[in-house]
């Protein structure tokens, strides 16, 4: 049944627009001829543009997993007598900390459950008490459970006490209100099939220019992965490896359309589609974990009601054409995880309530009483 229609409420791979499907139609093409090079030139330079990045931010592709794209910032960004701080409080920053040690990099780790934003305070005591630490690497928005950290107030910190910031913005790049161009940013990481709609398979770095600069000699811990590589060849309209050309095509549809969306508009879209979620669910019983003030807006964890386990709810949706996703760790035997990310609307989200509501009944769940 792959080719059933399926409303995507995980985060990432989102559903995207008929159009930017099609575009991975296209005719065969040599990735070492002048039209892919013009193809690749308009994905990086859209990228630039739509972060705000003007003359001083390059876009740096990759064919792989937003992994693939993480891995080659830190491995390239850190020296080898500088050490990394990394924020640790979800899946995903476990993985930044777990990149940077398979690499010999020198780590220490700021680390809270996975409901606590950091505290801007604990990463200006470590940087203090660490002097060996050159760059702070930090998840915007942690996926894990819906939770978004403070990454302006972060970058400040790092900007006072002379250090970088290497930023995973995966699923929050277009999605939430994120100003990269900030002063102690000097890496984002992000991929095409998040809040970019686009298809999976290409990921990319934004950098400084000077910090891209600054990366040139430097002997490389990664062939594949080496970011400075990567970027002074795509910045001579070439490319060291067979990219994933209509991966990328696809890619190039889905910056057009963010253009044409805008992306103030995007991250209104999202948000509206969050707010119609969220109270549809709490009205049905559902408790949301993550306090208000640190939630995002492209994902919720909601706690499971008493009787409910995930897998049967799963199914229930699948049954109706709506996939929704576990929670990771042990947060999967109490809780389930909706994002709202893709070409999704506010209506689209009023009928995931309905199919909730219509899937509770099913399983003979009834809502708890209000108090």
């Amino acid at each position: 049944m792959a080719d059933r229609e399926w409303i995507l409420l995980n985060p990432g791979p989102a559903n995207t627009s008929p159009s930017v499907r099609q575009a991975l139609v296209m005719p065969d093409l040599c990735h070492r001829e002048p039209e892919f090079f013009h193809m690749m030139r308009s994905c990086r330079e859209r990228l630039a543009h739509l972060i705000g990045g003007a003359q001083d931010w390059t876009a740096v592709l990759f064919a792989g997993s937003g992994t693939a794209a993480v891995e080659a910032a830190i491995c390239s960004a850190v020296p080898p007598e500088g050490a990394l701080l990394v924020v640790n409080n979800g899946v995903y920053g476990d993985r930044m900390l777990r990149i940077a040690r398979a690499h010999a990099i020198r780590t220490e780790a700021i680390t809270y459950d996975y409901l606590t934003p950091v505290v801007p305070g604990d990463v200006e005591r470590a940087l203090r008490a660490h002097h060996e630490i050159s760059h702070v690497a930090l998840v915007h928005h942690e996926t894990t459970t819906g939770l978004l950290n403070p990454v302006g107030e972060v970058a400040r910190v790092a900007a006072e006490q002379g250090r970088r910031l290497v930023v995973d913005a995966m699923s929050s790049l277009f999605g939430e209100p994120l100003d990269v161009t900030q002063d102690g940013i000097d890496f984002v990481v992000a991929s095409a099939n998040k809040c970019l709609q686009g298809i999976p398979g290409v990921s990319f770095v934004l950098a400084r220019r000077s910090a891209m600069e600054a990366l040139r000699g430097r002997a490389p811990r990664s062939v594949y992965l080496d970011l400075h590589n990567q970027w002074a060849t795509q910045e001579q309209d070439n490319t060291p490896f067979t990219p994933a050309v209509q991966v990328l095509h696809a890619m190039e549809q889905a910056l057009v359309e963010l253009e044409r969306e805008g992306v103030a508009n995007r991250i209104v879209r999202y948000a509206e589609n969050a707010r119609v979620l969220r109270e549809g669910m709490v009205g049905l019983g559902f408790e949301i974990l993550v306090a208000p003030a640190a939630r995002s807006n492209i994902l919720t964890t909601f706690r499971l009601l008493p009787g409910l386990a995930y897998d049967p709810l799963h199914d229930a949706m699948k049954r109706r054409g709506y996939i929704i996703y576990a929670g990771q760790g042990d947060i999967r035997t109490y809780a389930f995880r909706v994002s709202n990310m893709g070409t999704l609307t506010p209506a689209d989200m009023k009928d995931v309530v309905e199919a909730f509501a219509s899937s509770l009944q099913e399983l003979g769940i009834a809502a708890p009483a209000k108090r």
